[in-house]
């Protein structure tokens, strides 16, 4: 069963969740609104705890959540964007030295990540600005301020 929840930030954020899978972590305008499913499961209100207390800028570790992950590749690229900590960012190419490919890839890997916070695509910027983001680049800009990086270089 696929239970669903919102987080409230500045943003809604809808989250879908089956058994201990996170499937879909997603910014919503406030037209799209969701019903939370009923009855969360201890998986589900642990992790909609976490992203709250994210949001109050307490240190949360969401690597202990799986996230369904179709391609090799980009399971490959998002485990080594969760080794990026709060308040640090790396650039696209960096993460492609150290992967053995190219940033234009790792771009591509990011843009797929179903579940932006849990796995932090936000933390990877272009080495000449913020660069891209699945959610939005107002969004990405938000988060970034939220953990404390300066942003005068970025933009």
């Amino acid at each position: 069963m696929i239970e669903k929840f919102l987080v409230e930030w500045k943003y809604p954020i809808l989250v879908k969740v089956r058994n201990d899978t996170v499937l879909e972590l997603r910014f919503l305008n406030k037209s799209k609104l969701c019903k939370n499913s009923t009855d969360l499961s201890e998986f589900s209100n642990k992790l909609k705890k976490d992203i709250s207390l994210y949001f109050m800028g307490e240190p949360v570790n969401f690597s202990r959540y799986n996230v369904e992950i179709k391609s090799n590749f980009v399971k490959k690229v998002l485990n080594e964007v969760r080794t990026i900590e709060f308040g640090k960012v790396k650039t696209y190419g960096e993460l492609a030295k150290k992967l053995k490919t190219s940033p234009r890839a790792v771009g591509r890997a990011l843009k797929a990540n179903p579940a932006p916070i849990i796995i932090p695509c936000h933390r990877v910027v272009s080495s000449t600005g913020v660069g891209g983001f699945n959610q939005g680049i107002k969004i990405k800009i938000e988060l970034l301020r939220h953990e404390g990086i300066n942003m005068k270089n970025l933009l």
